[in-house]
């Protein structure tokens, strides 16, 4: 049987919905199993959609995926020792390379120019971003200057794809990768600078967005 796109988004977003519900409730002990079915169901829903690829390009997104469910399980547990919170960044760092090399392998033809603007604009913004974090950090500033590089990365490459897809692939992927970016921030605001209110809301329903975005956008790839 043929998983139809739009059967997924259904079943996805009712998956993310049902991980709000328990995330704004603090059912800690229902999101151990609700989190982590969110990108469950994206490895499978591309894993059989995705068989088409490359095996580059089908191997690094589905490395990206697994990466990204590892992340989710240690964020699950940071409450309880820091050490999870330094697993998840490197468990999402990893994730964002393997974004990113799978992105790369798209990027034949280089617009050089447009591309440098977008970097630069997206390196002011990560710079900020940094310089307002910074005092807040402690022991994590080396680490989330090579996360911010990481994420950074990740954009830069799906935007690189502009010229080499189609443009509903393309668009799809970059704004997923920029939803990614709103997410980390929201995160990184709320836990080094001050709460921000229905945080758990708006850090989720950001990342699951910019999950499906990029799984989606690579799906819809020129034959």
């Amino acid at each position: 049987m043929i998983l139809k796109s739009n059967t997924f988004l259904g079943l996805f977003i009712l998956l993310v919905l049902l991980d709000l519900v328990t995330g704004s409730m603090h059912f800690q002990e229902l999101r151990q199993f609700t989190k982590p079915l969110i990108l469950i169901s994206l490895i499978f829903f591309f894993g059989i959609k995705g068989k088409g690829f490359s095996k580059k390009i089908y191997h690094y997104t589905l490395l990206a995926l697994c990466f990204s469910l590892l992340g989710d399980i240690f964020l699950l547990y940071d409450h309880l020792s820091a050490l999870y919170f330094i697993l998840g960044l490197i468990a999402f760092l990893l994730a964002h390379i393997a974004y990113a090399f799978a992105f790369y392998t798209q990027c034949k033809e280089l617009i050089i120019k447009e591309l440098l603007i977008v970097s630069g604009l997206l390196l002011v913004y990560g710079t900020t971003l940094y310089v307002i974090l910074h005092e807040n950090l402690g022991d994590l500033k080396i680490p989330v200057i090579i996360y911010i590089l990481g994420i950074l990365t990740l954009a830069i490459t799906a935007y690189c794809r502009k010229y080499q897809v189609n443009s509903p692939s393309f668009k799809l992927v970059f704004i997923g990768a920029l939803f990614f970016i709103v997410s980390d921030s929201i995160l990184a605001i709320n836990k080094f600078l001050f709460a921000i209110p229905l945080s758990s809301l708006l850090v989720m329903g950001t990342y699951a967005t910019a999950q499906y975005l990029l799984v989606k956008g690579l799906l819809h790839r020129n034959d």
